[in-house]
């Protein structure tokens, strides 16, 4: 055993993904979504969904426009673009470097814009002309997110906050599916579908925004075996 180092436990020393995130976390994800739907629901001078569908939506049902509508939709564009932001500004602070997780926030900052445009500029709204426009929308999606979480699953596993991301596919993958089956929809099952999808929202942001910070700290650089200012191929200078 080399003097100075712990004797490596059978578990590689990792922390188990399940529990490496802070309960405060989880906390920090949660409680913020369940406040806000519960003053949405509670709150007297407007249909709660008006305040959580997309604000362009509200405002051609009633025919006029109101700087409320949509709200928390667009806070969630907001957390979107914040997230793909960070994504996007680690990824090139690694440029160089042979972190593992460089490609894996490339991606992650094209998903989070992905969804931010999404609710932006309404395509999966647009492409409900035709009636398997919805659907294709969210396969589309959801294949994108499959291939995301087979591509980096060992990173993800390893390294990142497998609870975050885990709540954030479910509960999107729950917004889909009551979009999908509520037909024709009601105010019971869009504030379901919208409360689950700005849950997933919320939850996917600080999963990638966490992953940047990981990604550039000294502590998450040292567990995963890089060095900072390492470069691709080249192995560290170990000395006697």
């Amino acid at each position: 055993m080399i003097p100075g180092t712990a004797h490596a436990r059978p578990d590689g020393g990792r922390v188990r993904a399940t529990r490496r995130t802070p309960a405060s976390v989880y906390l920090g994800v949660v409680l913020p979504v369940v406040v806000a739907l519960g003053a949405v629901a509670v709150q007297p001078w407007l249909p709660p969904t008006d305040l959580l569908r997309d604000s362009q939506v509200v405002a051609g049902d009633h025919g006029n426009a109101r700087s409320v509508y949509g709200l928390l939709s667009n806070l969630g564009i907001v957390v979107l673009a914040v997230a793909a932001g960070a994504a996007l500004g680690g990824r090139l602070a690694l440029r160089g470097t042979g972190d593992r997780l460089r490609p894996l926030l490339a991606w992650s900052a094209a998903l989070s814009l992905t969804l931010a445009l999404d609710d932006l500029l309404l395509l999966h709204e647009t492409a409900t002309f035709r009636p398997w426009a919805s659907a294709v929308f969210a396969v589309a999606y959801g294949l994108a997110l499959v291939t995301y979480l087979v591509r980096f699953r060992t990173e993800i596993r390893r390294d990142l906050d497998v609870g975050l991301l885990a709540i954030a596919a479910a509960a999107l993958a729950a917004s889909v599916l009551v979009d999908l089956v509520a037909e024709p929809p009601t105010q019971w099952s869009v504030f379901v579908e919208d409360g689950a999808k700005l849950l997933g929202v919320v939850a996917w942001s600080a999963f990638v925004m966490r992953a940047a910070i990981l990604a550039l700290s000294p502590t998450g650089r040292h567990r995963r075996g890089e060095e900072p200012g390492l470069r691709a191929g080249r192995p560290p200078d170990v000395r006697a």
